[in-house]
C-alpha cells in the first residue's frame, strides 16, 4: 500500500501539481490539502481516490499556480479600520501592562483579516483539469504499488517455499519419532512391569492407540493445502486480507504440529516454520 505518485500540467495559464503519498493502513484514510477555493472538490476527490486506491493512509497535496498574468494589485485588500482598531487596543494594552510596544506595524500585519485577497475563480474546465491531474497522480501511485508488489510477491513466495521445506523435514523425522516413542514406552514397561505379566498383544494395541493420538497426518495435509492456496493467490491478484486469513490458518496447523510432534527435530522445524510465517504476516499487511 505504500507508494508515491505525482502529476503536473497546465490549463488556461494555470499550472497544477498534485502529489500523492500512501502508507499502510487497514482502511482508506485521505488527507486532502486543497486551497480554500477548491474545498468543494473535496468530497468528489475522496470518492474517486477511494475507488482507485482502496486502502491506505493517503496524503494528497494540491499546488495551483495562477501565474503572474492572472495576478493584479486589485486582488490584495487591506482592512485599514480593523488595523487602526488593533493599533489602539495594542497601545492601550501596552500602557496598562507597562510594557513597551515596539514595531507596531509588524505586529498589526500579523493579525487576522488585516491583509487578504478574494478567492480565486475556478471554472468547470479548470475543476475538471484538477480532477484529471489527481487521477493521473493516483495512477502513478498505483504503478508504483505494482512494482513494489511484484518484489513483495517474490519474498512471500520464497517464505512459503521455506515453510514447505521445513514441512518436508517434519515428514522425514516421523519414523524416527515413532521408533523413539516405541522404544521409550518399552523401556518404561520393562522397568515397571514384570515381563511375565505383560500382555504383548494388548500392549501393541495400546501402543497403536497412543501413536494415533499423536498422529499429524491431517495437520500436514491441511498445511500443505494452505500453502498451495497461498501460492495460487499470489499468482493471481494478491489480496492482503485473503492472504492474511490463509496465514492465520497455517498458524493453527503449525501450533498443532508443534504440540503433537513430541520430537526435538520436528519441533525445531516447526519453530522455523513459525518464524517464516511471522515474516509473511508482516509483509501481507503491505498488500491492498
Amino acid at each position: 500500500m505504500t507508494g508515491y505518485g505525482r502529476a503536473e500540467g497546465e490549463s488556461q495559464g494555470v499550472a497544477v501539481t498534485v502529489e500523492i503519498r500512501s502508507l499502510n493502513g487497514r482502511y482508506f484514510e485521505a488527507d486532502l490539502r486543497l486551497p480554500r477555493y477548491l474545498y468543494e472538490l473535496d468530497p468528489e476527490l475522496r470518492r474517486l481516490l477511494a475507488d482507485k486506491l482502496e486502502r491506505g493512509t493517503v496524503t494528497c497535496i494540491f499546488n495551483v499556480d495562477f501565474g503572474r498574468a492572472n495576478q493584479s494589485t486589485e486582488e490584495i485588500s487591506v482592512n485599514e479600520p480593523l488595523a487602526r482598531a488593533y493599533l489602539n487596543k495594542l497601545n492601550e494594552l501596552s500602557s496598562s501592562l507597562g510594557l513597551e510596544f515596539k514595531d507596531g506595524f509588524r505586529e498589526i500585519i500579523r493579525m487576522p483579516d488585516i491583509i487578504g485577497s478574494p478567492d480565486k475563480r475556478v471554472d468547470d474546465n479548470l475543476r475538471k483539469f484538477i480532477r484529471d491531474m489527481a487521477m493521473q497522480a493516483a495512477d502513478h501511485l498505483v504503478q508504483f504499488r505494482c512494482q513494489e508488489g511484484e518484489a513483495l510477491r517474490l519474498k512471500l513466495a520464497e517464505a512459503a517455499e521455506e515453510i514447505r521445506q521445513q514441512l518436508g523435514k517434519v515428514e522425514a523425522e516421523e519414523e524416527n519419532r515413532r521408533s523413539g516413542l516405541r522404544e521409550r514406552i518399552y523401556n518404561n514397561l520393562a522397568e515397571h512391569v514384570k515381563e511375565n505379566t505383560a500382555d504383548a498383544t494388548r500392549f501393541e494395541q495400546e501402543l497403536l492407540l497412543y501413536l494415533e493420538k499423536w498422529d499429524i497426518a491431517e495437520e500436514k495435509a491441511r498445511l500443505s493445502q494452505h500453502l498451495d492456496y497461498f501460492n495460487q493467490c499470489l499468482e493471481k491478484e494478491p489480496l492482503g486480507r485473503k492472504l492474511n486469513f490463509i496465514a492465520q490458518e497455517m498458524g493453527r496447523e503449525m501450533n498443532t504440529l508443534g504440540v503433537k510432534s513430541n520430537h526435538f527435530a520436528m519441533q525445531q522445524a516447526v519453530v522455523l516454520m513459525k518464524e517464516k510465517l511471522e515474516q509473511i504476516k508482516e509483509q501481507v499487511l503491505n498488500l491492498v
